[in-house]
């Protein structure tokens, strides 16, 4: 699926939409054992974003190298790409795709038998759960069980948020409010439409509002007070 969508950016020359789909194609190939499929594809992704402004395209790439190098044995550099890119998502933000970087760095310094690898898993494995994100949580709490590191029986167990936003709602509300449609939301926090429409009820609910243009205003009105604090 990832190389037939890489084939129409390929024909199209837009390099910005392989942001989702180079990473996955680069680990596919490389699965496979075709390490220079693999390189290939990370080597024209890079290239088809030179000259061109896009953050979250640029810390996919730098993740796509990071996966390369972890291929190739090369812990050290690996760790150091995947913290570029970690660094590149939480500034846009994307707190699920910072998470997926910190976890591979911290997978790349347990190899070089650096404890702050576990410390890295830990907090990947604390924004999985509170972006609800199961899959990836799971994943990580067997990694550390892998490394023998204990966990509570608490850390099973979903924070809870009250009356305030929990991170995954204050995402999708941010994503509502620029208007994104459920499944556009869905699709790109890989959650399925059903989730996204509880997360907006929940949202409206805590926010008291009752429309999504709402939430368009609260959005705005975050924006400009983070522009002007004193204002505040």
């Amino acid at each position: 699926m990832a190389t037939l969508g890489l084939d129409l950016i390929k024909d199209k020359g837009i390099w910005v939409w392989a942001r989702p789909v180079a990473p996955v194609a680069v680990q596919a190939f490389l699965a496979c054992g075709e390490s220079g499929r693999a390189q290939d594809v990370a080597e024209q992704f890079a290239a088809g974003l030179r000259g061109r402004d896009a953050p979250a395209a640029e810390a996919a790439s730098t993740f796509c190298r990071g996966i390369l190098a972890h291929g190739e044995g090369g812990y050290e550099a690996a760790a150091g790409f995947f913290r570029r890119a970690e660094r590149g998502w939480e500034a846009l933000p994307s707190p699920y795709e910072a998470a997926r970087s910190r976890e591979e760095q911290a997978r790349c310094l347990l190899a070089q038998a650096d404890s702050r690898g576990a410390a890295g898993l830990l907090s990947a494995l604390e924004t999985f759960e509170d972006l609800e994100a199961r899959w990836d949580a799971s994943r990580v709490r067997s990694e550390l069980r892998a490394h023998g590191v204990a966990l509570s029986r608490g850390r099973r167990g979903r924070r809870g948020y009250g009356d305030e936003l929990s991170p995954r709602e204050a995402e999708v509300a941010h994503m509502a409010g620029m208007g994104r449609k459920n499944r556009e939301i869905a699709a790109t926090l890989f959650l399925s439409p059903r989730t996204v429409e509880a997360h907006i009820a929940s949202v409206l609910r805590k926010l008291g509002v009752d429309s999504r243009q709402a939430l368009a205003d609260v959005s705005r009105s975050e924006e400009q007070l983070e522009a002007h604090p004193s204002v505040h």
